[in-house]
């Protein structure tokens, strides 16, 4: 059922439909009792009466008549009554119109039931002594069922109209109920796409709060995101427009020189400027990649970081005399190329900014384990730390060649591994850089 507004119609229905079913119930109950107890009333006051006026003389004998139909006796609630006296040896001495002929009950007095020609009978016995009779009033049980059945039928046609006016007003109440989401709609589809200012909640809609709170922090996500893209095409295009410019200097110059050693220096310069515009789309297609990166534990597996750690180191490109301890034999449980990109980068920024030494060791712990990358360089200030990571930040004495993103294509390579940078200053002098991860990646090799 897709529709919120007939699914609480519904709800509502089955609901106030049970309601009244157990009202119906229980008035069906109530008052079979209480029709019980009304014509169990009477029945006594029937027979007081007729043995009251027997023991005054005023009534000598009650003329006894035919009985009546069964049908006859339905029909007529007037005549749902019937009398007999019988004298105290057993003689029938009168019964009222429509009265059996058999003998109502055999009980002395008091209330009793009994079966006559199929009919089921309550009967109330009294005994006069000073008449010499015992007066018995019956009462035709299938005439109460009758008048109980009467009374609910009654009940059955208003209790329908009831039920389908309740049914329309509960439709249009839910309708009204859920104007205000209606209305929230509306407001977001007439919304322009440039359009992320947050979105108000109705008054009369305190429920719709968390919706919109939930809505209008995506839209801040969301305009987050837009804002950290224009950023970054407006760094990146400054990156690549100054390799672009000097190239294009050098080659006006190294075109327009007459001495080769100058030519060949201009020619030079164009190469270096070649190359570093060629690692800055390397570097901006791995940032891209790192960002829309994903992990599932189907794609991980576990990688001995013996078995990767050359690798590492060449691409590091430490001059001799930098001294790069690893952790020991351990595997990790990542995926290969983030797992590369991660450590490539946090090496080769400590290799290049080291005076003689990398560390990289491995702190355990609950939950989480820390690989740590620092080195004995000139480190980063304090004012600067925050904002490692962040797409082409140079700290303020960042050595010339770099362009700011190989921490933060690091820290997005971990994001998806579910793992997380954070940067300090090292014992060493320089800067320290902590990887943290949980220690189920993590495996210690024999």
């Amino acid at each position: 059922m897709s529709s919120i507004r007939l699914r609480l119609f519904v709800i509502l229905a089955l609901v106030s439909s049970v309601v009244w079913s157990v009202a119906a119930g229980w008035v069906y109950v109530r008052t079979q009792h209480e029709v019980e107890r009304v014509l169990d009333a009477r029945l006594i006051e029937a027979s007081r009466m007729v043995s009251s006026l027997l023991s005054s003389g005023e009534v000598a004998r009650i003329p006894s008549q035919g009985p009546l139909t069964s049908t006859t006796r339905r029909a007529s609630y007037d005549r749902q009554l019937s009398c007999q006296i019988w004298s105290l040896d057993g003689a029938l001495v009168g019964r009222s119109d429509g009265a059996p002929g058999r003998r109502l009950t055999t009980e002395a007095s008091g209330f009793s039931e009994t079966t006559i020609e199929g009919e089921r009978w309550r009967v109330y016995a009294v005994e006069n002594s000073e008449a010499g009779v015992r007066v018995l009033v019956g009462d035709n049980l299938g005439m109460r069922d009758h008048l109980v059945q009467s009374v609910i039928t009654g009940l059955i046609a208003p209790a329908g109209l009831g039920l389908l006016a309740m049914a329309g007003l509960i439709w249009m109440s839910v309708g009204r109920g859920l104007a205000p989401i209606r209305s929230v709609t509306r407001v977001i589809a007439a919304r322009e796409a440039n359009d992320l200012s947050p979105v108000m909640t109705p008054e009369a809609a305190t429920e719709l709060k968390p919706f919109t709170d939930a809505l209008n922090g995506l839209i801040g996500r969301l305009d987050a995101a837009r804002q950290r893209e224009s950023q970054f095409i407006s760094a990146a295009a400054h990156e690549l427009r100054t390799p672009l410019a000097g190239l294009r200097v050098q080659a006006q110059i190294a075109a327009s020189a007459t001495d080769k050693t100058l030519r060949d220096a201009a020619l030079a310069q164009m190469t270096g400027s070649v190359d570093r515009t060629a690692r800055l789309v390397s570097q901006l297609l791995e940032m891209s990649r790192s960002e829309g990166l994903t992990s599932t534990l189907e794609e991980r597996r576990w990688i001995s970081l013996d078995d990767i750690w050359p690798d590492l180191i060449k691409r590091a490109g430490a001059h001799s005399g930098i001294d790069i301890r690893g952790p020991g034999p351990v595997s990790l449980h990542a995926q290969s190329h983030p797992l590369s990109v991660i450590l490539g980068n946090l090496l080769s920024n400590a290799a290049a900014y080291a005076d003689g030494r990398v560390d990289v060791r491995l702190e355990t712990g609950e939950p989480c384990v820390r690989l740590i990358v620092e080195d004995d360089g000139p480190g980063v200030a304090v004012d600067d730390l925050t904002r490692l990571g962040q797409r082409f930040f140079r700290a303020a004495n960042a050595r010339p060649g770099g362009h700011g993103l190989g921490l933060s294509i690091a820290e997005a390579c971990a994001r998806a591994q579910g793992w997380r940078m954070d940067y300090a200053r090292s014992g060493l002098g320089g800067l320290r850089v902590n990887l943290s991860l949980p220690a189920a990646d993590v495996r210690a090799e024999v």
